[in-house]
């Protein structure tokens, strides 16, 4: 089915020669002002839409907003004869994805509407793409169905039932935080507040009073007491996060906690009591440091009763796929966008990084591709790791396919490289048999071989 394109421009000439040339490829629409544009909106389900800034005494973003009204995820192409940089900023702020300056190239357009065409429709997701509308979203969830992390959520279920203190250890960006939130959630303190603090972010000399608090006249500019987040706890759960960078003093404070549940205002010469539970974190070796006389081993032996340790992105990589499509669907409804594809070797990308910033560093990545996508479609081109998406020298490749294939390496490895080009090959031609054999050097019986050979679908198949 060819894409349906409207073309909305107040110049009768110029509609008519676009309708023409463009009429060999697509389902091809024009409108000559406001109400014939939303006439057509309101009847047809276009897949992209060419709109002229200047629409007599209209301003095209005014139709644009209408337009948007009716169909919010219309792709908006603005034509205009002024490039300024308002316009751009206007038009993508209201929605464009995309703003074009007259005189128009045909050939363009007709790379644009290859390119920028609508995918939020299921059947609009090109071959080769993962349809993310078929996996469920809920918010504030850890998501992960390795075997490691299944014996995480084993351990996680099992300790959410009791009180005991937990030691979440992992490297930055792994999600200990979260996994304190859910053994909160699914704990008999579930009804009360969760407060978490980090250790790191708070100086040394503040982090005392904002834990236990102080007493009226403790310190010079105390006019009033202040509870301590130990008292604003009570009954539920204190999340102490970085609890590595807690000094030597105030270490010794916490374990006070630990052993009678008192705790100690600034101030005040009277213990109080408090019912909290308590859940650490940190990202450093707390018996390196014990050895270093930089963290109390009693401390570590009561903050250590279950510990909990979350391995490193690089260790789960078949999480990957389940966190990127999460994200993706995460990052579309906050920023109002209708993502419903990703291509599938963007997770092939995805997995071929090692993640030195975990779960938290991917999540990153799939926010600026769902921000910068000017379509529906997650693309690889819309991947940006570190500035760039990693390149394999001819060494890594080398160690790729020797540590993947353990017999007949050379066939293997080279109907791999070999899949992957004739995939990409018919992506650059649109899925045009005929160029992608010429792209590819080979002729068209050979590429339906191959086709039928490694399970890929051409477009008029």
């Amino acid at each position: 089915m060819s894409a349906k394109v409207l073309i909305v421009d107040d110049d009768n000439a110029l509609c008519y020669s676009l309708k023409r040339v463009l009429g060999d490829h697509f389902d091809v629409y024009t409108a000559l002002n406001m109400d014939e544009a939303l006439n057509h909106l309101k009847s047809i389900k276009f897949d992209i839409m060419f709109l002229d800034y200047k629409l007599g005494e209209i301003n095209g973003l005014d139709v644009l907003e209408e337009a948007k009204k009716i169909d919010a995820n219309l792709p908006v192409v603005v034509m205009t004869a002024y490039g300024t940089s308002n316009l751009i900023l206007d038009s993508i702020k209201m929605g464009a994805i995309e703003y074009l300056v007259k005189p128009v190239d045909p050939d363009e357009l007709i790379k644009i509407i290859n390119k920028l065409k609508r995918t939020d429709l299921g059947e609009c997701c090109p071959e080769n793409s993962c349809k993310i509308d078929d996996y469920e979203y809920h918010e504030k969830i850890f998501i992960g169905s390795s075997p490691v992390m299944k014996d995480v959520m084993v351990l996680v279920a099992n300790v959410a039932r009791t009180d005991y203190p937990v030691l979440i250890t992992g490297d930055s960006g792994t999600g200990k935080e979260l996994i304190a939130k859910i053994i909160h959630q699914y704990s008999k303190r579930s009804e009360s507040v969760f407060i978490p603090i980090n250790c790191a972010a708070i100086p040394e000399e503040l982090l005392e009073s904002e834990l236990f608090g102080y007493e009226k006249g403790a310190f010079t500019g105390a006019e009033k007491g202040k509870l301590g987040k130990f008292e604003l706890a009570h009954n539920g759960t204190i999340f102490l996060d970085e609890i590595g960078d807690m000094s030597i003093d105030l270490q010794a404070k916490l374990l006070r906690v630990l052993q009678d549940g008192t705790i100690e205002k600034l101030g005040c010469s009277k213990f109080h009591y408090v019912n909290v539970r308590i859940i650490a974190a940190t990202n450093k070796n707390l018996k390196s440091m014990i050895r270093e006389g930089k963290f109390r081993e009693d401390l570590f032996y009561r903050l250590n009763v279950v510990n909990i340790h979350l391995p490193p992105l690089r260790e789960r990589k078949d999480d990957i796929k389940e966190l990127a499509i999460y994200f993706a669907k995460k990052y579309s409804k906050e920023l109002n966008k209708r993502i419903c594809c990703i291509e599938n070797e963007v997770f092939e990308i995805l997995k071929e990084y090692n993640w030195p910033g975990n779960v938290r560093e991917l999540e990153n990545v799939i926010r600026k591709a769902v921000l910068i996508t000017r379509d529906n479609l997650i693309k690889v081109e819309d991947m940006k790791i570190d500035g760039e998406i990693e390149k394999k020298d001819v060494q890594d490749i080398t160690e790729y396919f020797t540590g993947k294939y353990k017999y007949k390496l050379l066939e293997k490895s080279v109907e791999e490289v070999e899949e992957k080009l004739i995939r990409k090959a018919l992506k650059m031609t649109n899925y045009h048999l005929s160029n992608t054999a010429e792209l590819l050097g080979i002729s068209r019986v050979t590429l339906n071989a191959k086709l039928k050979k490694y399970g890929i679908k051409s477009a008029n198949s």
